[in-house]
Protein backbone atom coordinates (compact mmCIF):
# COMPACT_ATOMS: atom_id res chain seq x y z
CA UNK A 1 0.00 0.00 0.00
CA UNK A 2 0.93 3.71 -0.59
CA UNK A 3 1.90 5.90 2.38
CA UNK A 4 -0.28 5.99 5.01
CA UNK A 5 -1.64 8.59 6.97
CA UNK A 6 -0.16 6.64 10.37
CA UNK A 7 3.38 7.20 9.35
CA UNK A 8 2.53 11.24 8.96
CA UNK A 9 1.83 10.90 12.71
CA UNK A 10 4.38 11.25 15.64
CA UNK A 11 5.51 8.44 17.90
CA UNK A 12 4.16 10.58 20.81
CA UNK A 13 1.00 10.95 18.99
CA UNK A 14 0.39 7.15 17.85
CA UNK A 15 1.25 6.19 21.45
CA UNK A 16 -1.31 8.50 22.57
CA UNK A 17 -3.86 7.61 20.62
CA UNK A 18 -3.23 3.15 21.51
CA UNK A 19 -3.13 4.15 25.15
CA UNK A 20 -6.79 5.59 24.60
CA UNK A 21 -7.69 2.97 22.14
CA UNK A 22 -7.01 0.54 25.25
CA UNK A 23 -8.73 2.79 27.74
CA UNK A 24 -11.81 2.57 25.43
CA UNK A 25 -11.22 -1.33 25.17
CA UNK A 26 -11.29 -1.92 28.70
CA UNK A 27 -14.67 0.00 29.57
CA UNK A 28 -16.16 -2.37 27.10
CA UNK A 29 -17.87 -4.21 29.75
CA UNK A 30 -20.07 -1.01 30.41
CA UNK A 31 -21.49 -1.15 26.78
CA UNK A 32 -22.35 -4.75 26.26
CA UNK A 33 -22.06 -8.53 27.48
CA UNK A 34 -18.27 -9.67 27.97
CA UNK A 35 -19.28 -13.31 28.92
CA UNK A 36 -21.48 -14.77 26.12
CA UNK A 37 -21.57 -14.72 22.67
CA UNK A 38 -19.51 -14.87 19.37
CA UNK A 39 -18.43 -11.39 20.01
CA UNK A 40 -17.86 -11.50 23.74
CA UNK A 41 -14.44 -11.45 23.32
CA UNK A 42 -14.21 -8.19 20.99
CA UNK A 43 -14.09 -5.10 22.80
CA UNK A 44 -16.16 -1.82 22.09
CA UNK A 45 -15.82 1.17 20.73
CA UNK A 46 -18.61 3.63 19.75
CA UNK A 47 -17.89 5.54 16.54
CA UNK A 48 -18.51 9.15 18.09
CA UNK A 49 -15.33 7.99 20.57
CA UNK A 50 -13.46 6.81 18.04
CA UNK A 51 -13.97 10.25 16.06
CA UNK A 52 -13.53 12.36 19.04
CA UNK A 53 -10.43 10.53 20.30
CA UNK A 54 -8.98 11.13 16.11
CA UNK A 55 -9.62 14.91 16.50
CA UNK A 56 -8.18 15.21 19.92
CA UNK A 57 -5.08 13.57 19.44
CA UNK A 58 -4.04 14.41 15.89
CA UNK A 59 -3.82 17.65 14.46
CA UNK A 60 -6.46 17.32 12.33
CA UNK A 61 -9.67 19.86 11.82
CA UNK A 62 -13.03 17.74 13.16
CA UNK A 63 -15.90 17.95 10.54
CA UNK A 64 -17.92 15.22 12.29
CA UNK A 65 -20.54 18.13 13.28
CA UNK A 66 -21.19 18.71 9.72
CA UNK A 67 -22.49 17.21 6.61
CA UNK A 68 -19.21 16.56 5.17
CA UNK A 69 -18.22 13.22 3.10
CA UNK A 70 -15.30 13.50 5.76
CA UNK A 71 -14.75 13.13 9.37
CA UNK A 72 -11.63 15.25 9.25
CA UNK A 73 -8.95 17.09 7.56
CA UNK A 74 -5.30 17.13 7.91
CA UNK A 75 -2.60 19.35 7.02
CA UNK A 76 0.23 17.69 6.68
CA UNK A 77 3.68 18.89 5.29
CA UNK A 78 1.53 21.12 2.96
CA UNK A 79 -0.49 17.99 1.81
CA UNK A 80 -4.14 18.44 3.03
CA UNK A 81 -5.65 14.81 3.26
CA UNK A 82 -9.34 14.37 3.55
CA UNK A 83 -10.59 11.47 6.51
CA UNK A 84 -12.80 8.59 6.43
CA UNK A 85 -13.10 7.43 9.83
CA UNK A 86 -14.83 3.63 10.94
CA UNK A 87 -14.71 1.56 13.49
CA UNK A 88 -16.15 -2.40 12.92
CA UNK A 89 -16.59 -6.08 14.35
CA UNK A 90 -14.15 -7.85 12.56
CA UNK A 91 -16.23 -10.98 11.49
CA UNK A 92 -14.78 -11.59 8.44
CA UNK A 93 -11.81 -9.98 6.15
CA UNK A 94 -14.11 -8.48 4.13
CA UNK A 95 -16.82 -6.48 5.25
CA UNK A 96 -19.39 -3.45 3.63
CA UNK A 97 -19.59 -0.29 6.21
CA UNK A 98 -22.07 2.58 5.40
CA UNK A 99 -20.32 5.48 3.15
CA UNK A 100 -23.34 7.20 2.35
CA UNK A 101 -26.72 8.26 2.70
CA UNK A 102 -29.10 10.08 0.38
CA UNK A 103 -32.31 10.58 2.51
CA UNK A 104 -32.86 13.91 1.13
CA UNK A 105 -32.28 13.39 -2.57
CA UNK A 106 -34.31 10.14 -2.66
CA UNK A 107 -37.89 10.99 -3.03
CA UNK A 108 -37.12 13.17 -5.51
CA UNK A 109 -34.33 11.46 -7.07
CA UNK A 110 -33.59 8.28 -6.56
CA UNK A 111 -37.36 6.50 -6.09
CA UNK A 112 -38.37 7.66 -9.62
CA UNK A 113 -35.09 6.32 -11.53
CA UNK A 114 -36.27 2.78 -9.57
CA UNK A 115 -39.42 2.74 -10.91
CA UNK A 116 -39.13 3.92 -14.29
CA UNK A 117 -35.69 3.46 -15.45
CA UNK A 118 -33.23 0.63 -15.54
CA UNK A 119 -31.12 -0.74 -13.13
CA UNK A 120 -27.61 0.61 -14.42
CA UNK A 121 -29.48 3.85 -14.38
CA UNK A 122 -30.21 3.71 -10.69
CA UNK A 123 -26.76 2.72 -9.46
CA UNK A 124 -25.22 4.90 -11.98
CA UNK A 125 -27.23 7.87 -10.41
CA UNK A 126 -26.18 6.67 -7.11
CA UNK A 127 -22.67 6.68 -7.92
CA UNK A 128 -22.59 10.33 -9.68
CA UNK A 129 -24.23 11.48 -6.05
CA UNK A 130 -21.84 10.37 -4.40
CA UNK A 131 -18.98 11.55 -6.76
CA UNK A 132 -20.68 15.19 -6.26
CA UNK A 133 -20.35 14.85 -2.51
CA UNK A 134 -17.51 13.80 -2.56
CA UNK A 135 -15.74 16.69 -4.97
CA UNK A 136 -17.70 19.13 -3.26
CA UNK A 137 -15.51 18.34 -0.03
CA UNK A 138 -12.63 18.28 -1.67
CA UNK A 139 -12.84 21.11 -3.35
CA UNK A 140 -14.17 23.08 -0.12
CA UNK A 141 -11.31 21.90 1.75
CA UNK A 142 -8.94 22.04 -0.98
CA UNK A 143 -7.58 18.16 -0.27
CA UNK A 144 -4.86 16.67 -2.77
CA UNK A 145 -5.58 13.18 -1.10
CA UNK A 146 -7.96 11.71 0.85
CA UNK A 147 -7.87 8.19 3.03
CA UNK A 148 -9.87 6.01 5.43
CA UNK A 149 -8.67 5.45 8.66
CA UNK A 150 -9.89 2.43 10.55
CA UNK A 151 -10.20 0.52 13.60
CA UNK A 152 -11.94 -3.23 13.24
CA UNK A 153 -12.12 -5.01 16.76
CA UNK A 154 -11.53 -9.02 16.88
CA UNK A 155 -10.43 -11.10 19.78
CA UNK A 156 -8.88 -9.09 22.14
CA UNK A 157 -7.32 -6.86 19.67
CA UNK A 158 -7.89 -3.56 17.83
CA UNK A 159 -6.16 -3.29 14.31
CA UNK A 160 -5.59 0.06 12.40
CA UNK A 161 -6.12 -0.87 8.96
CA UNK A 162 -6.40 2.30 6.26
CA UNK A 163 -7.62 1.94 2.53
CA UNK A 164 -7.76 4.07 -0.32
CA UNK A 165 -10.49 6.80 -0.50
CA UNK A 166 -11.83 6.36 -3.92
CA UNK A 167 -14.57 8.57 -6.76
CA UNK A 168 -17.04 6.14 -8.32
CA UNK A 169 -15.12 5.21 -11.31
CA UNK A 170 -18.23 5.44 -14.17
CA UNK A 171 -16.23 4.34 -16.57
CA UNK A 172 -15.83 1.00 -15.27
CA UNK A 173 -19.42 0.35 -13.30
CA UNK A 174 -20.93 -2.53 -13.61
CA UNK A 175 -24.67 -3.63 -12.47
CA UNK A 176 -23.65 -7.19 -10.24
CA UNK A 177 -27.40 -8.01 -8.92
CA UNK A 178 -30.71 -6.61 -8.25
CA UNK A 179 -33.41 -7.83 -6.11
CA UNK A 180 -36.55 -9.08 -7.38
CA UNK A 181 -38.34 -6.46 -5.19
CA UNK A 182 -35.31 -3.82 -5.76
CA UNK A 183 -34.74 -3.21 -2.22
CA UNK A 184 -30.62 -3.97 -2.67
CA UNK A 185 -28.40 -2.83 -5.65
CA UNK A 186 -24.95 -4.95 -5.59
CA UNK A 187 -22.80 -3.09 -7.74
CA UNK A 188 -18.90 -2.63 -8.81
CA UNK A 189 -16.32 -0.41 -10.45
CA UNK A 190 -12.24 -1.02 -10.85
CA UNK A 191 -11.51 -0.15 -7.34
CA UNK A 192 -14.51 -1.13 -5.09
CA UNK A 193 -18.17 -3.42 -4.79
CA UNK A 194 -20.83 -1.59 -3.68
CA UNK A 195 -24.29 -2.24 -2.52
CA UNK A 196 -27.32 0.42 -2.47
CA UNK A 197 -30.20 -0.33 0.08
CA UNK A 198 -32.91 1.59 -1.35
CA UNK A 199 -35.61 1.45 2.35
CA UNK A 200 -32.87 3.40 3.91
CA UNK A 201 -31.43 5.34 1.15
CA UNK A 202 -27.88 4.02 1.93
CA UNK A 203 -24.76 3.04 0.24
CA UNK A 204 -22.19 0.63 2.16
CA UNK A 205 -18.78 0.39 0.34
CA UNK A 206 -16.35 -3.26 0.78
CA UNK A 207 -13.64 -2.58 2.98
CA UNK A 208 -10.74 -4.98 3.21
CA UNK A 209 -9.06 -5.62 6.62
CA UNK A 210 -7.17 -9.25 5.88
CA UNK A 211 -4.45 -9.30 7.44
CA UNK A 212 -1.69 -8.23 5.12
CA UNK A 213 -3.57 -4.61 5.40
CA UNK A 214 -3.58 -4.64 9.06
CA UNK A 215 -0.92 -1.66 10.04
CA UNK A 216 -0.50 -1.89 13.45
CA UNK A 217 -2.30 -3.87 15.95
CA UNK A 218 -2.94 -3.25 19.35
CA UNK A 219 -3.74 -5.64 22.28
CA UNK A 220 -6.87 -4.95 24.22
CA UNK A 221 -7.42 -6.03 28.01
CA UNK A 222 -10.90 -6.12 28.78
CA UNK A 223 -12.10 -5.67 32.28
CA UNK A 224 -15.19 -7.93 33.43
CA UNK A 225 -15.91 -5.32 36.26
CA UNK A 226 -15.27 -2.26 34.83
CA UNK A 227 -16.51 -0.37 38.02
CA UNK A 228 -12.76 -1.11 39.19
CA UNK A 229 -11.69 1.31 36.93
CA UNK A 230 -14.17 4.18 37.47
CA UNK A 231 -14.17 4.24 40.89
CA UNK A 232 -10.31 5.76 40.51
CA UNK A 233 -12.01 8.84 39.10
CA UNK A 234 -11.87 11.53 40.81
CA UNK A 235 -14.25 14.58 40.22
CA UNK A 236 -12.81 17.57 41.51
CA UNK A 237 -15.27 20.69 41.63
CA UNK A 238 -18.18 21.27 39.28
CA UNK A 239 -16.44 20.73 35.67
CA UNK A 240 -19.01 22.58 33.57
CA UNK A 241 -18.93 23.50 29.68
CA UNK A 242 -21.24 25.68 27.57
CA UNK A 243 -21.83 26.71 24.38
CA UNK A 244 -22.17 30.29 23.32
CA UNK A 245 -24.90 30.04 20.13
CA UNK A 246 -25.38 33.63 20.11
CA UNK A 247 -21.79 33.29 18.58
CA UNK A 248 -23.49 31.09 15.65
CA UNK A 249 -25.42 32.40 12.61
CA UNK A 250 -26.82 30.43 9.86
CA UNK A 251 -26.97 32.53 6.53
CA UNK A 252 -29.06 31.33 3.61
CA UNK A 253 -27.57 31.01 -0.03
CA UNK A 254 -31.21 31.32 -1.24
CA UNK A 255 -33.36 34.01 -0.52
CA UNK A 256 -35.56 33.29 2.87
CA UNK A 257 -38.40 35.11 1.43
CA UNK A 258 -39.21 32.39 -1.34
CA UNK A 259 -36.90 29.70 -0.97
CA UNK A 260 -35.18 30.28 -4.21
CA UNK A 261 -31.99 31.34 -5.47
CA UNK A 262 -33.08 35.10 -6.91
CA UNK A 263 -31.08 35.17 -10.51
CA UNK A 264 -30.06 39.03 -10.15
CA UNK A 265 -29.14 39.10 -6.10
CA UNK A 266 -26.71 37.19 -3.87
CA UNK A 267 -25.39 34.79 -5.57
CA UNK A 268 -26.44 35.73 -8.62
CA UNK A 269 -25.75 39.16 -8.21
CA UNK A 270 -23.16 39.09 -11.51
CA UNK A 271 -26.31 38.67 -13.30
CA UNK A 272 -28.12 42.13 -12.32
CA UNK A 273 -28.05 45.14 -14.26
CA UNK A 274 -24.41 47.56 -14.76
CA UNK A 275 -23.84 49.73 -11.64
CA UNK A 276 -23.44 52.65 -14.13
CA UNK A 277 -26.69 53.89 -14.99
CA UNK A 278 -27.54 53.42 -19.03
CA UNK A 279 -24.69 51.09 -19.35
CA UNK A 280 -25.03 47.89 -20.84
CA UNK A 281 -21.44 47.00 -19.57
CA UNK A 282 -21.68 43.38 -17.66
CA UNK A 283 -20.80 42.97 -14.07
CA UNK A 284 -17.69 41.10 -13.05
CA UNK A 285 -17.83 37.46 -13.10
CA UNK A 286 -18.86 35.67 -9.95
CA UNK A 287 -20.10 38.77 -8.14
CA UNK A 288 -22.05 37.92 -5.48
CA UNK A 289 -22.78 38.42 -1.54
CA UNK A 290 -24.59 36.57 0.96
CA UNK A 291 -27.86 37.60 1.89
CA UNK A 292 -28.36 38.25 5.53
CA UNK A 293 -32.16 38.77 6.52
CA UNK A 294 -32.77 41.45 8.58
CA UNK A 295 -34.41 39.35 11.74
CA UNK A 296 -30.92 38.12 12.35
CA UNK A 297 -29.70 41.47 13.11
CA UNK A 298 -32.46 42.05 15.56
CA UNK A 299 -31.82 38.72 17.47
CA UNK A 300 -28.46 38.80 17.37
CA UNK A 301 -27.52 42.67 18.09
CA UNK A 302 -23.21 43.56 17.12
CA UNK A 303 -22.71 39.84 15.84
CA UNK A 304 -20.10 41.56 13.71
CA UNK A 305 -18.73 43.62 16.29
CA UNK A 306 -21.18 46.79 15.36
CA UNK A 307 -24.46 47.38 14.85
CA UNK A 308 -25.13 46.28 11.34
CA UNK A 309 -28.72 48.05 11.03
CA UNK A 310 -27.18 51.69 11.93
CA UNK A 311 -25.83 53.28 8.73
CA UNK A 312 -23.19 55.14 10.35
CA UNK A 313 -21.63 52.52 12.08
CA UNK A 314 -21.64 50.59 9.04
CA UNK A 315 -19.66 53.34 7.39
CA UNK A 316 -16.99 53.30 10.22
CA UNK A 317 -16.56 49.63 10.48
CA UNK A 318 -12.80 48.72 9.32
CA UNK A 319 -14.44 45.01 8.70
CA UNK A 320 -13.18 41.40 9.72
CA UNK A 321 -10.94 38.36 8.21
CA UNK A 322 -13.53 35.47 7.04
CA UNK A 323 -11.64 32.38 7.72
CA UNK A 324 -12.29 29.69 4.68
CA UNK A 325 -12.43 26.05 5.66
CA UNK A 326 -9.37 25.49 3.59
CA UNK A 327 -7.13 27.54 5.72
CA UNK A 328 -7.75 30.68 3.83
CA UNK A 329 -8.82 33.77 4.81
CA UNK A 330 -9.87 37.14 3.42
CA UNK A 331 -10.94 40.64 4.24
CA UNK A 332 -15.08 41.07 4.09
CA UNK A 333 -17.54 43.28 5.40
CA UNK A 334 -21.36 43.80 5.99
CA UNK A 335 -22.75 46.66 3.99
CA UNK A 336 -25.44 47.64 2.05
CA UNK A 337 -29.30 48.97 3.38
CA UNK A 338 -30.34 47.34 6.68
CA UNK A 339 -26.77 45.64 6.48
CA UNK A 340 -28.32 42.85 4.05
CA UNK A 341 -24.65 41.86 2.55
CA UNK A 342 -21.87 39.91 3.91
CA UNK A 343 -19.38 40.65 1.07
CA UNK A 344 -15.78 41.05 0.41
CA UNK A 345 -14.10 43.59 -1.68
CA UNK A 346 -13.82 42.81 -4.75
CA UNK A 347 -16.88 40.95 -4.14
CA UNK A 348 -15.94 37.97 -6.92
CA UNK A 349 -13.41 37.06 -4.45
CA UNK A 350 -15.94 35.61 -2.37
CA UNK A 351 -18.40 34.24 -5.54
CA UNK A 352 -15.65 32.56 -6.46
CA UNK A 353 -14.89 30.85 -4.12
CA UNK A 354 -18.18 29.56 -2.91
CA UNK A 355 -19.70 29.48 -7.09
CA UNK A 356 -16.79 28.03 -8.55
CA UNK A 357 -14.17 26.31 -6.42
CA UNK A 358 -16.68 24.84 -4.10
CA UNK A 359 -20.06 24.56 -6.04
CA UNK A 360 -18.52 23.66 -8.91
CA UNK A 361 -20.47 26.55 -10.88
CA UNK A 362 -19.09 27.91 -13.82
CA UNK A 363 -18.77 31.99 -14.66
CA UNK A 364 -22.13 33.48 -15.64
CA UNK A 365 -23.70 29.86 -14.52
CA UNK A 366 -26.32 30.72 -13.09
CA UNK A 367 -26.54 28.96 -9.38
CA UNK A 368 -30.16 27.31 -8.22
CA UNK A 369 -32.14 25.86 -5.65
CA UNK A 370 -32.08 22.32 -7.24
CA UNK A 371 -27.75 22.49 -7.75
CA UNK A 372 -27.82 23.05 -4.17
CA UNK A 373 -30.26 20.30 -3.37
CA UNK A 374 -27.93 17.90 -5.72
CA UNK A 375 -25.12 19.04 -3.58
CA UNK A 376 -26.63 18.62 0.07
CA UNK A 377 -26.28 22.07 1.13
CA UNK A 378 -28.19 25.57 0.56
CA UNK A 379 -26.74 27.68 3.85
CA UNK A 380 -23.71 28.99 5.12
CA UNK A 381 -22.56 28.48 9.02
CA UNK A 382 -20.61 31.97 10.47
CA UNK A 383 -18.72 31.42 13.67
CA UNK A 384 -17.17 34.67 15.49
CA UNK A 385 -14.26 33.96 16.59
CA UNK A 386 -13.76 37.40 18.08
CA UNK A 387 -14.83 40.77 16.35
CA UNK A 388 -12.06 40.70 13.77
CA UNK A 389 -12.12 37.17 12.69
CA UNK A 390 -15.04 34.78 11.56
CA UNK A 391 -15.45 31.19 10.32
CA UNK A 392 -17.67 30.23 7.24
CA UNK A 393 -18.86 26.62 6.92
CA UNK A 394 -20.98 24.94 4.38
CA UNK A 395 -24.47 23.64 6.23
CA UNK A 396 -26.77 20.91 4.97
CA UNK A 397 -29.63 21.11 3.15
CA UNK A 398 -32.23 23.18 5.58
CA UNK A 399 -29.64 23.87 8.06
CA UNK A 400 -30.78 27.61 8.16
CA UNK A 401 -34.13 26.92 8.13
CA UNK A 402 -34.10 24.57 11.09
CA UNK A 403 -32.06 26.58 12.83
CA UNK A 404 -34.58 29.31 12.37
CA UNK A 405 -37.49 26.89 13.72
CA UNK A 406 -35.50 26.57 17.13
CA UNK A 407 -35.69 30.73 17.28
CA UNK A 408 -39.08 30.97 16.17
CA UNK A 409 -40.13 32.17 19.50
CA UNK A 410 -37.96 34.80 19.76
CA UNK A 411 -38.72 35.82 16.58
CA UNK A 412 -42.06 36.50 17.42
CA UNK A 413 -41.86 37.59 21.01
CA UNK A 414 -38.61 40.54 19.29
CA UNK A 415 -40.96 43.52 18.84
CA UNK A 416 -38.33 45.45 16.72
CA UNK A 417 -38.84 43.06 14.07
CA UNK A 418 -41.75 44.22 11.87
CA UNK A 419 -41.91 41.33 9.31
CA UNK A 420 -41.47 38.46 10.39
CA UNK A 421 -40.04 35.71 8.07
CA UNK A 422 -41.56 32.54 6.64
CA UNK A 423 -41.51 29.39 8.84
CA UNK A 424 -41.16 26.29 7.02
CA UNK A 425 -41.67 23.31 9.40
CA UNK A 426 -42.07 20.35 6.52
CA UNK A 427 -38.40 21.11 5.28
CA UNK A 428 -37.21 19.90 8.89
CA UNK A 429 -38.27 16.05 7.77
Amino acid sequence: MNQTLWNYFSSEEQQEYIKFLKIFGALSGLFKDTNEGSNASKPYLYYRNHEQLFARVFDVEDLTRYDSAFDAVGNFNGHRIGIGLKTWIHTRDKTFQKVAEFNKLAPTVIRPLIANAEPLEVVKKVASLRNERIGLDCRTYKTTSEIYHNITRDSNVMNIVESTYDLVDLDSLRLLSVKDDKSVFDFEDKHKKYKFYVSKSVLLQEFDASPNCVITQIPIKQYSDPFELIEHIQLEGNISQSIDKKNVIYLPIYSDRNYVVEEKSGFNAWNAASKVKGSDRLRPDFEAYIPIPIWIHHLFPNFFGFDALDKEARNNSIGFKLHLPDGNSFDAIVTQDNGKSLQTNPQSILGKWILHDVLGVEARQLLTIDRLRLLGVDSLKITRIDNENFKIDLADTYAFENWKLDLQSDIENCSAIKQKPIFRPYLSN
